[in-house]
């Protein structure tokens, strides 16, 4: 990213603010960014206090994102866009947080992912869709965490697979099925580890044990 520049500082006046606008432009002369802070908070030495829209571009002079800021929180709903113009991600914010539908899109405009948060946590159910449209996966959210049974679904919208989460973490037997509903496989988890595989380090030496266990990642923020 080029080196950027202020160029001009207006001053607007509503009824309910003062609010001063800065329009930043990169060095071939497009305009970077668009932003209103309360007035007189900006200064040479001072980042100030974000107030009213946000608009920022891309260096070849589309619209990245639009945001509404309060008291320098984001309040309100942020857009983002590529940089052809589709419109990839709806965020709705409160206070600075993650606070209300969240979506994103394929180019197509169609729906990619939907789900809702609260206080930044997702609440609620997670719905992940292929670009025709159809489903292709879900589960419910609770304060952030995986709970309830995440299914996953063929693109002719029968079922994928399908697993029970508990506070974050897999727990139960997982289900793959094929076109025509029949399962094909099976796997039993316990706070998202496999079973058969924590068999298999428990019959092995502590060392060699260990070797293993490092290697894998049981966050479950890391699980889809």
């Amino acid at each position: 990213m080029k080196k950027s520049f202020f160029i001009t500082l207006i001053l607007l006046t509503t009824q309910t603010i003062n609010a001063e606008l800065v329009v930043e432009k990169f060095e071939n002369g497009l305009v970077k960014s668009k932003i209103e802070y309360k007035a007189h908070t900006r200064t040479d030495v001072a980042e100030g206090v974000k107030e009213g829209i946000e608009k920022i571009y891309y260096e070849s002079g589309e619209l990245a994102y639009t945001i509404h800021n309060v008291e320098g929180e984001r309040d309100g709903e942020m857009h983002w866009y590529d940089q052809e113009g589709n419109h990839l991600e709806l965020i709705h914010y409160k206070a600075g947080k993650r606070h209300g539908e969240n979506k994103t899109f394929f180019a197509n405009g169609k729906e990619r992912i939907t789900v809702n948060y609260v206080d930044d946590n997702k609440e609620g159910i997670e719905r992940f869709y292929f670009d025709t449209g159809k489903l292709a996966s879900e589960v419910t959210y609770i304060k952030g965490r995986k709970e309830g049974v995440q299914k996953e679904y063929h693109q002719d919208g029968s079922l994928d697979t399908e697993v029970t989460y508990k506070n974050g973490y897999k727990e139960g037997e997982q289900k793959w099925y094929d076109a025509k509903g029949k399962v094909i496989q099976t796997q039993f988890y316990q706070m998202d580890r496999p079973i058969h595989l924590m068999k298999k380090l428990q019959a092995k030496k502590p060392d060699e044990t260990i070797k293993v266990l490092e290697g894998l990642n049981f966050n479950p923020n890391n699980r889809q």
